[in-house]
């Protein structure tokens, strides 16, 4: 009897594995919104921070990675501005935000000029091989002008890991690019990548960290200053899934 039950509870368990790991991921928009002294965004001459970025439910382990990845994202695209601040947690991320600037405010009374911090992520792809985020942001912390991107994460939804370009695209796959870029930039084959002005660090061509996947279409996209002066402003080019078949080395027809 006693022989039958630990055969049952193992069976049991092993049942409740499996279940894990069938449990499909969803997802729920989240929003996390902070103002100086309470101040109004509508007015514009207001401090604030919004975040918006969708939370992983379903698979708990799954679900935990990718959720702490996003999170830490997030948090360097705004505390990323500060080196003295470290923040744990978003809560912390955005507190510190309004406290920098009522700091600032405490040294240069005179001044009025608002800060600002924005994120909108949004899932730009969903498959059963790849999650793909699109984190859309904006920052301005004084000076000339703001800074605003686009940076991507791309997820194993079985695991939560994050995908590396490696994981993504054979080597192949950056001659491919820059061959095209240099024909859309007009900067001639056989000439220095920085040859007309660009920044490439080593005067050697390299893909954008930033490549995400939207549909049916493959996203690259170099931030302001990365690879140009900031009055280039941000360069972004797109390839549909079909015509770079060959270098993927996801099969995005798998179904499960």
């Amino acid at each position: 009897m006693k022989k039958f039950l630990l055969v049952l509870l193992a069976s049991l368990m092993l049942y409740a594995c499996e279940e894990e790991k069938k449990e499909d991921l969803n997802f729920t928009n989240y929003n996390i919104e902070k103002a100086y002294e309470k101040c109004d965004p509508e007015t514009g001459n207001c401090t604030f921070v919004n975040i918006n970025f969708p939370v992983a439910k379903g698979n708990e382990a799954v679900a935990k990675k990718i959720n702490d990845s996003v999170e830490q994202h997030i948090i360097q695209i705004v505390a990323g501005f500060n080196p003295d601040d470290n923040p744990k947690t978003m809560e912390e991320m955005v507190d510190g935000f309004i406290a920098n600037y009522a700091s600032y405010r405490e040294d240069f009374p005179d001044t009025d000029i608002p800060w600002e911090a924005t994120v909108f992520a949004e899932i730009t792809s969903g498959s059963p091989k790849l999650l793909s985020i699109d984190f859309n942001s904006y920052t301005f912390t004084g000076g000339a002008h703001g800074y605003g991107s686009n940076t991507y994460m791309n997820f194993n939804p079985e695991t939560g890991e994050v995908y590396t370009h490696k994981d993504l695209f054979t080597a192949e796959f950056k001659d491919f690019v820059e061959k095209d870029f240099r024909n859309k930039e007009d900067i001639p084959q056989d000439e220095n990548i920085n040859s007309t002005g660009m920044f490439f660090e080593n005067d050697e061509f390299h893909l954008p960290a930033n490549i995400g996947f939207r549909d049916d279409k493959l996203i690259l996209t170099y931030n302001p200053y990365e690879i140009a002066a900031y009055a280039e402003g941000q360069k972004t080019y797109e390839y549909g899934l079909e015509e770079i078949s060959e270098y993927l080395k996801i099969d995005f027809s798998a179904t499960e």
